[in-house]
């Protein structure tokens, strides 16, 4: 395992740094991730104050959203231009357009889940945490954006932290996060106006003694692991799903010595759908989705001796 301790300044892809010990080949395992606030003003919290004004008496944050993804895709980029999903959480904290986004790169097979979460107070210092999240390593990558609310396009995010390394899930990594700008609005007070920004929008830049803010982070993002849920991806091997894609029948085959104990289905929000019992440890089992909307789910395969896998299906 790794524990890492980052100052990041730019939402550049993170990758940690190399580790002499490695864990079986594993394909899943579970991690909480946490930003905790530290917003105030420098007069209130002289050590710890990021705001050389005073803020707004409704100051809060919108829900920490994001996804695990793969290497082939960014949800944001430091010096890029926000995405609409992007510009709607960093504006008003409307989540809606950057769940379609991720959608679109789970149906393309470049995201793995979609991730929310609300932030424990309605209040600027204050925390949000996802729980137990089950990480892919083939999806091994974390993003994450928050609107610092209100505001005209002032955020916190991270892109593409990177959650293995080799063979080994990273133990911990605790990361300091400042404000960005959207580049989406003209405003320069919490409380501006809407004026988009003309004749186009600007590359998300970092708010380091720019606007209100001084040069200290706004919180931390610490992101922990867990446990590991697959135990031997040998005995994994063994077991087919098919027909995929299908108009949700399917077919669960395992080999007799280890057959499947239970199957849970789940939809790209992470809502548990469906659960298939092997009752007769038959080394098949017939699974019928038909009652559900075409899409993308994630069937989890439990077998008889704890091993696990999750795999993606596609019912069209």
């Amino acid at each position: 395992m790794k524990r890492i301790t980052l100052t990041l300044k730019s939402l550049t892809l993170i990758s940690a740094l190399l580790v002499s010990t490695s864990l079986f080949s594993q394909s899943r395992a579970s991690y909480t991730v946490s930003f905790t606030s530290v917003w105030d003003t420098e007069t209130n919290d002289p050590v710890n104050g990021n705001s050389i004004v005073a803020l707004p008496n409704n100051a809060h944050w919108s829900d920490l959203v994001g996804a695990t993804h793969n290497s082939s895709t960014k949800l944001l980029e430091m010096g890029s231009l926000a995405s609409l999903g992007v510009k709607n959480v960093a504006e008003i904290g409307d989540n809606n357009e950057i769940s379609n986004e991720v959608q679109a790169l789970i149906t393309a097979g470049n995201a793995d889940q979609y991730l929310q979460t609300s932030f424990d107070a309605f209040a600027p210092r204050t925390t949000a945490t996802l729980t137990n999240i089950e990480v892919s390593e083939d999806f091994p990558l974390l993003s994450l954006i928050s609107m610092i609310a209100p505001s005209p396009d002032w955020m916190i995010a991270v892109d593409g932290i990177n959650l293995r390394d080799g063979n080994t899930w990273v133990d911990e990594i605790v990361i300091p996060l400042f404000p960005y700008d959207a580049g989406t609005d003209s405003g320069m007070f919490y409380t501006s106006p809407n004026q988009v920004t003309t004749p186009s929008f600007e590359p998300i830049f970092v708010l380091i003694n720019e606007g209100p803010f001084n040069a200290k982070p706004i919180g931390t993002l610490t992101i922990t692991f867990n446990q590991v849920l697959s135990v031997d991806t040998q005995s994994i091997t063994k077991v087919s799903l098919y027909p995929n894609p299908s108009k949700g029948e399917m077919t669960i085959k395992t080999s007799s010595s280890n057959t499947l104990d239970q199957a849970l289905v789940y939809d790209v929000l992470g809502k548990q759908v469906a659960r298939f019992k092997n009752r007769n440890s038959n080394d098949e089992l017939q699974m019928d989705l038909t009652n559900l909307n075409n899409g993308v789910y994630l069937v989890r395969l439990i077998l008889k001796d704890g091993s696990q896998s999750t795999k993606k299906v596609v019912i069209n």
